[in-house]
């Protein structure tokens, strides 16, 4: 068993000599350990609330003991403390896990955070096990009970050495693959997804006819625990329904209050790169990418820019004439902010009560423009670009509300909707009702260019694009898919969704210049020991050779010559051939828009380039973005080295 190490470092008088530590301090003082250690702590090493909460009590860092044991961990830590005059009984706890005494950000002056390295014989299981709490309302522990629950009316059961028979009380084969896992506990069709919180594993039980034996157990702990079942509605008496409602009226002005019946799924917003879907989909996805990309080729008459707006707002009347004007997560929440004041209270009844104080005056500056602008009914969901009265600069107007800069000539068309006006907005779509979860494409109307208002801007800029076929391109991703889809297929479907994921930021990071590596020395420094020798060592000899007859192979991603040398599998090939072939596509669509912008400058990273380009098609939006500049420009500012 793994066991925590709660306040391990004391001060003379008893008190605890370390202290919670801030998200945004998190990277910074991982990457101090890492230096200390020489070894890298991904973000899927990062376990409980590290990086993932607005505080955290510690820093919990998951190790394979295949790759260091906790002797050597110990060491290390135990070198620097010496090495800096230090008496490392003070830094360095070996005490079932190993505990350091870490100074935040590497400086002493911040104060100190307890980092516990917690050693797993296998990490992908190990930091599954102890995640859980993510993106729910229950706590990862919450959530291992539920697994337990479902096993045990299986034969099974569920713990922090993977998934074992109550019979013989041995692992059983797949027991430490949270997908195979999860196929045991909730059905074939199921993958680790579905068992990363109790409410993801509530809705992936819904239909399932064992559904209230799964949850037998889970359900009696719940009731002794006094913690609600997802989807349980909450009783509330009624004197504190009249003081919620009397707060409301005083304190936040009168607005409907509108109880949910059970808690909407919310759809990720962002569109996907075409080039990644395969990743997760295979050969079919990829085919689905071209016939998108070819769809666009055919829709590029409705092509908008994709402007790189901050932040994104909604906004609308209410049937009171009054206009609210939110972000996506009060507008989803049913929260219609009637001033910017709104803004300020609903921030401090967050959980995490982050306050966006840099916010607030543009909301504040922009409300009565917005006021002035929208006529029509429904709700309109755009990007903000500048808050307040822009001034020309030479003959422009120039706002950077993100990283790509705007320059736009004052005597230009645009440039001429300007002056005198509190703001510039760019409308994208609209909803019919607040708290809608499906979008139109806003239809031009509702909205106002007026004296005194917000400026509207459409996404085109009436602009009327449109894109020539490469044949050839089209045909090189074709191909690729043709020569490689079933190897690739093959090597995909045999791999742990996490695999597939670490692959998929590989390419990522190569296009942005994250890393020049090759795909398998990349794996080598982000993935478990097991899922590296599964890649590439694969089984030689003690000679370190490879002989096939001999059962001596080398890893999924080479296969071996004539001459028994590993070379790179079809499989290997292929996932370079595809992901290049599809981006190679998209990149030539996305230079020809660029190519016909007008009456508007675009600068990202020093680059003339935008962010990029969304096309509706019948199968839905595609994105045209140039990674290897707008990509890049935001990795470099959100990741500066």
């Amino acid at each position: 068993m793994l066991t925590e190490g709660g306040n391990v470092f004391k001060d003379p008088a008893g008190n605890p000599a370390t202290q919670r530590i801030n998200q945004a301090d998190v990277p910074a003082t991982i990457a101090f350990v890492e230096k200390v250690l020489g070894m890298k702590f991904p973000q899927e090493r990062w376990l409980g609330s590290t990086g993932r909460k607005p505080t955290s009590g510690d820093l919990d860092l998951g190790v394979d003991v295949s790759e260091v044991t906790k002797e050597q961990i110990a060491a290390k830590l135990t070198q620097w403390a010496t090495s800096q005059g230090l008496d490392p009984r003070e830094w360095v706890v070996k005490k079932g896990e190993v505990h350091f005494k870490t100074p935040i950000a590497g400086d002493t002056k911040k104060g100190f955070v307890q980092t516990d390295f917690m050693f797993f014989p296998n990490l992908d299981w190990g930091t599954f096990y102890y995640g859980g709490a993510e993106g729910s309302a229950y706590k990862g522990m919450n959530r291992n009970v539920l697994m337990s629950s479902i096993a045990k009316s299986q034969g099974l059961k569920v713990g922090a050495n993977g998934m074992l028979s109550r019979d013989t009380n041995q692992l059983v084969d797949g027991g430490m693959d949270p997908d195979y896992v999860a196929r045991a506990l909730l059905g074939p069709s199921a993958s680790r997804e579905n068992l990363k919180n109790v409410e993801s594993i509530y809705s992936a039980l819904e239909k399932d006819p064992q559904r209230d034996a799964k949850l037998k157990d889970f359900r009696e702990y719940l009731a002794r625990e006094g913690l609600a079942e997802p989807g349980a509605p909450v009783q509330e008496s009624e004197a504190s329904f009249m003081a919620r409602l009397r707060d409301r009226i005083v304190n936040q002005g009168y607005h409907i209050i509108i109880e949910d019946e059970a808690p909407v799924k919310k759809k990720d917003p962002r569109i996907p790169h075409p080039e990644d879907a395969f990743f997760m989909g295979g050969s079919a996805a990829a085919n689905r990418a071209i016939q998108d990309l070819q769809g666009a080729i055919a829709n590029a008459g409705k092509t908008t820019i994709k402007w790189d707006g901050k932040p994104a707002l909604i906004w609308g009347r209410l049937p009171n004439g009054r206009l609210a004007v939110m972000d996506k997560y009060m507008f989803d929440a049913k929260y219609p902010a009637q001033s910017p004041e709104d803004w300020i209270k609903y921030d401090q009844q967050k959980k995490s009560g982050n306050l966006r104080t840099d916010l607030y005056p543009k909301i504040k500056a922009i409300w009565p423009g917005l006021d002035a602008a929208t006529v029509g009914p429904g709700f309109y969901w755009g990007d903000l670009m500048w808050a307040g009265e822009l001034q020309p600069q030479g003959g422009k107007y120039v706002f950077k509300p993100n990283l790509v800069q705007y320059s736009i000539p004052a005597n230009s068309e645009l440039g001429k909707t300007i002056p005198g006006k509190t703001g510039g907005i760019v409308v994208h779509q609209q909803f019919a009702n607040l708290g809608d979860q499906t979008a139109q494409v806003w239809n031009g109307q509702g909205l106002e260019n007026v004296k005194g208002g917000v400026d509207i801007i459409k996404p085109n800029i009436g602009i009327s694009f449109t894109l020539k076929s490469p044949a050839n391109l089209i045909t090189d991703a074709k191909q690729a898919v043709s020569t490689y889809g079933a190897a690739v297929d093959a090597l995909l479907n045999s791999l742990p969704s996490s695999t597939r994921a670490q692959m998929q930021t590989y390419f990522n990071q190569r296009i942005i210049g994250g890393t020049k590596f090759s795909m398998p020395n990349w794996m080598k420094t982000k993935s478990s020991a097991k899922q590296y020798s599964e890649l590439v060592t694969g089984n030689p000899d003690a000679n370190g050779q490879y002989n096939a007859k001999s059962g001596n192979i080398p890893g999924k991603l080479y296969t071996l010559d004539a001459n028994n040398k590993p070379v790179p599998s079809q499989a290997h090939l292929g996932l370079l051939a595809i992901w290049n072939a599809i981006y190679n596509l998209k990149l030539n669509l996305a230079q020809q828009l660029e190519q016909q912008v007008q009456g508007l400058e675009q600068s990202t990273a020093g680059q003339a380039e935008g962010e990029g380009f969304v096309v509706p098609t019948p199968t839905g939006l595609v994105k045209l973005v140039n990674r290897g500049v707008f990509s890049a420009g935001n990795a470099q500012q959100n990741n500066p080295k």
